[in-house]
């Protein structure tokens, strides 16, 4: 994932609103300006944060790579000098409830910006003269950490639609494979817990292992190894699956609990077992031994997905 800041003070609410940045192919008199070229180097799954009237109002994941596209009716007179030629990228923008102001990071934000092309100069204020400029990952993880706190809740979707991103990525991936129809079909209805995955699951698993529920047409066919993180064989294992209550299904695919192999419930976060206890889930129960082709995929499920806190 790369890392983005966008300066649109005059376009920021057209853009924000229509998901998408837009720059002209040229500066005025036809010179070329990499801030506009950085459009098209800008890749699906990319974070891109929104700056304007000096605070980074919104932060978004890249949707879709770069298109050739006219000018957006919806600028009206803004940018009237803007010549009508550019590119489009598509961005799913979740704005801040809190808006980060950069200027009271200066200290540590400073030696991190760009030698060329910086976003800001060094006191601080906006460059104007640059639309889209990449950042490092230091950068970039430095505002999100100061972006977090009260918007949270916001910047967890934003993550969750890069997940869907990326899920959408893979799924057209697979689809223009060369393999044939049936395997695409059974591999694309994996993702949604479906077809091949699901009938190979149900022999293995018969319940929800938490509410005990085993009516399969409330249950949740879930990876334990995501299926984005998955190779084929393994997108179609029965084995890395469980039936799951929708609401146990959830805490588990965000990574806010996991299962040791005996059985044991791993919850790290006091906030998620207070919500578990109102759901009438106990934290500190055992839901069975798991197999030992179950016990590959929840050791990769405890290193990569679950959260430690």
């Amino acid at each position: 994932m790369n890392f983005w800041w966008v300066n649109h003070k005059q376009t920021h609410k057209m853009e924000i609103e229509g998901g998408y940045i837009w720059s002209p192919k040229t500066s005025k008199g036809g010179i070329k300006n990499q801030s506009y070229i950085n459009l098209t180097d800008a890749q699906v799954n990319d974070l891109v944060f929104s700056y304007a009237d000096g605070e980074i109002k919104a932060v978004g994941i890249v949707a879709h790579n770069y298109v050739e596209s006219p000018k957006p009716p919806e600028f009206g007179e803004t940018g009237k000098q803007w010549a009508n030629e550019g590119w489009l990228v598509k961005i799913n923008w979740q704005p801040l409830e809190y808006p980060l102001r950069p200027k009271k990071y200066l200290d540590q934000i400073a030696p991190l910006l760009p030698n060329k092309y910086s976003p800001i100069q060094k006191n601080g204020n906006g460059n104007m003269g640059c639309y889209l400029a990449n950042i490092s990952e230091e950068l970039g993880g430095l505002l999100l950490n100061s972006i977090e706190g009260k918007n949270l809740k916001i910047l967890t979707s934003i993550f969750d639609a890069q997940t869907v991103v990326e899920d959408n990525t893979i799924e057209q991936q697979i689809r223009e494979a060369s393999f044939s129809e049936t395997e695409k079909e059974q591999l694309i209805k994996a993702r949604y817990g479906q077809g091949t995955f699901r009938i190979r699951l149900e022999k293995i698993e018969h319940r929800c292992r938490m509410t005990g529920i085993d009516d399969k047409r409330l249950l949740v066919a879930s990876h334990i190894k995501p299926w984005r993180n998955s190779d084929n064989v393994e997108r179609l294992d029965g084995y890395n699956g469980l039936l799951l209550s929708p609401h146990v299904d959830k805490l588990f695919d965000k990574g806010w609990i996991s299962f040791s192999d005996q059985g044991g419930i791993l919850c790290a976060d006091p906030d998620i077992r207070k919500i578990m206890g109102k759901w009438g889930l106990d934290p500190s129960m055992n839901v069975g031994d798991f197999k030992d082709k179950q016990k590959f995929y929840l050791g990769y499920h405890r290193q990569s997905i679950y959260k430690i806190c």
